[in-house]
């Protein structure tokens, strides 16, 4: 794909970091852009932005972690458009900590925000889009964080990881199937100047139970520091958006802000093949 003229992306977690940068390049494309996000704040901070912009746009304010979500975003993208072409899977979310740390509370929001909403949006999206037989393209935001590991954040690891995993396997389902006019592209991310690190804004209502002991815990603490001091020392975002549209014109898959990303992802891969332990 490579005309964007009137073309319609629906963006999650478009609301703030990579999800607004995506959607401030698309603008300046001329798309028709749907912006999701369950934070009304940043929405409306998005929302100004495409307003001065004189972008044609849209809000739909949901928490797309929930199933049933992903079907009204889809409906309401076509009521107000009548097409999908692409699809940005960009909400996520981190809280560091140990497996044998963390409540369970934290295990289930993690990994349906970060991994399960992005399959919820996928399926129902991907079925419009074979429907369309038109150009069409998946982008999900993972991390660099999908292509190695570290002692810290381990929900945030599995759940890039799996990011990365199933976008690979959506790109070969679709490729053994025939259905070419449907491109998949996974972004892998190093740090960004993001709002990752505020990620307690996005907590849903069903997780707000706190009296768990590691809320108050020094190792709770010290993951929110380090988060801060690693997004604020990122790369500014504004790259980000072109690099996302560079790879879909290239119809290339894996998408890497940082060429550093390349290099970690191939001493994993290099040290697996020699029988190695992680590192």
């Amino acid at each position: 794909m490579q005309e964007y003229e009137n073309r319609v992306i629906v963006i999650t977690g478009g609301g703030s970091g990579i999800g607004q940068a995506i959607a401030l390049e698309a603008c300046r494309l001329g798309m028709r852009i749907v912006v999701n996000d369950q934070d009304k704040d940043y929405l409306n901070e998005t929302e100004k932005l495409l307003k001065e912009t004189g972008a044609d746009f849209k809000i739909f304010e949901a928490d797309m972690s929930l199933a049933e979500n992903a079907k009204a975003l889809l409906d309401f993208a076509l009521e107000a458009y009548g097409q999908v072409d692409i699809l940005v899977n960009s909400a996520g979310v981190s809280v560091s900590g140990p497996l044998w740390e963390i409540p369970e509370q934290d295990i289930k929001w993690i990994t349906e925000t970060n991994f399960l909403g992005h399959l919820y949006t996928a399926r129902v999206f991907i079925q419009q889009m074979i429907k369309q037989e038109t150009p069409a393209a998946i982008v999900n935001v993972a991390s660099t964080a999908g292509l190695m590991t570290s002692g810290n954040a381990i929900m945030y690891h599995a759940t890039k990881f799996g990011d990365v995993g199933a976008s690979e396997a959506l790109y070969l389902s679709l490729k053994h199937r025939n259905i070419n006019h449907i491109s998949v592209h996974c972004v892998a991310p190093a740090f960004i100047k993001t709002n990752i690190h505020e990620s307690e804004r996005y907590r849903p209502e069903r997780y707000q139970d706190l009296s768990d002991p590691y809320y108050s815990s020094e190792e709770f603490k010290s993951g929110y520091r380090r988060a801060i001091k690693q997004v604020v020392a990122g790369m500014p975002i504004d790259y980000v958006g072109k690099c996302v549209f560079n790879a879909i014109n290239e119809n290339r898959f894996y998408v890497f802000t940082h060429p550093e990303s390349i290099v970690v992802a191939a001493n994993r891969i290099k040290n697996m093949a020699a029988g190695k332990n992680p590192q």
